[in-house]
């Protein structure tokens, strides 16, 4: 399970902690009525269901006892990732190491962008790697489904692929979870089709009937009219949360000397524009508006949301949000 591994080793001890804590006694509880899981016996009070005494304890004691069940409080958990072509954009450059510090737990790869040494006086050089959107998609899904199973709850991670919808069994087994990951993982190169995301939510209207926590993971883009309007009805159906993965800053990029192509149209960036402080405000500039756009229109819908930077560390933002959304809920 290299995916999965990789997320649950990223975890530092202190971040452990937190999950450990994060999702314990939320849903389970202790009420009369009939379930597989037996709880332990009570005394029989007046409403009770007869088919819940126990007659065999009764026999042996003074008192009419009734049987308490735990009942059944598994959620289910979808990470539904919009896989594509678009997902092969790179969301961050790091390096491998940092001076006087280990190696990274997981750092990914982007087939557009080639690792170059950065070279300082005082120490050695230092290599780079790129990190996909796809990659810290990957680490998102990972994240909630590993939560999700190691919590007792039913986890899956669908998207819709060139083949169409890809909605596996929701799983109690991290094998099934890697199985999920890899899905993502393949349908998010740059040979990939271009995402779908209009047809993915209008397709989870109708993937579920169970109420669900879901979760849609995007590259950092906009949703249409059409999208909005499903996403509406699914809030209404599910607990919806959307989650967006920011991507690189070329100027910043460029700045550093990385060559950099668009996922879509192959061209390069041409050099210059990393020394245009007029172009990197105006880039700016509109990555502010579209963030502050895409906020209204989630909130004006009812949809909770979230922007992952790839420049911070991924799993403490994916357990903040988590933390966000344990305070609403028990408001």
């Amino acid at each position: 399970m290299a995916l999965l591994t990789r997320i649950k080793t990223s975890l530092t001890i202190p971040a452990q902690r937190r999950v450990a804590g994060l999702l314990d006694g939320a849903y389970a509880s202790i009420h009369a009525g009939r379930s597989l899981d037996f709880a332990d016996l009570r005394a029989y009070v007046p409403g009770d269901d007869v088919k819940d005494i126990d007659w065999n304890a009764t026999a042996r004691g003074d008192e009419v006892l009734v049987k308490r069940y735990v009942g059944d409080r598994k959620h289910t958990i979808m990470v539904v990732v919009d896989i594509g072509r678009e997902m092969a954009g790179t969301a961050a450059i790091a390096p491998t190491r940092l001076p006087g510090e280990g190696a990274h737990a997981w750092t990914g790869t982007s087939e557009s962008v080639a690792p170059v040494p950065m070279v300082s006086e005082s120490v050695a050089p230092v290599p780079m790697v790129s990190e996909s959107v796809a990659d810290v998609a990957i680490t998102v899904a990972g994240l909630l489904g590993w939560l999700a199973v190691g919590h007792g709850d039913y986890a899956s991670i669908a998207s819709m692929g060139a083949d169409g919808p890809f909605l596996p069994r929701p799983t109690l087994r991290g094998t099934e979870l890697e199985r999920m990951l890899v899905a993502v993982q393949e349908s998010s190169t740059p040979g990939s089709p271009p995402a779908r995301f209009d047809d993915l939510v209008r397709t989870m209207i109708a993937a579920t009937r169970r109420r669900t926590v879901m979760f849609l993971v995007t590259a950092d883009v906009m949703p249409g009219h059409a999208a909005l309007a499903s996403m509406r009805r699914l809030a209404a159906q599910h607990q919806l949360v959307h989650i967006a993965i920011g991507e690189l800053d070329p100027w910043a990029a460029a700045r550093a000397g990385r060559e950099l192509r668009d996922v879509d149209s192959g061209l390069g960036l041409p050099s210059f524009v990393g020394h245009d402080a007029v172009l990197a405000r105006e880039f700016a500039r509109q990555t502010e508006r579209r963030h502050a756009e895409r906020a209204r229109a989630l909130e004006q819908i009812g949809v909770p949301h979230a922007e992952i930077s790839p420049d911070d560390v991924v799993i403490t933002q994916v357990l903040s949000v988590l933390e966000r959304m344990r305070h609403v809920s028990t408001r």
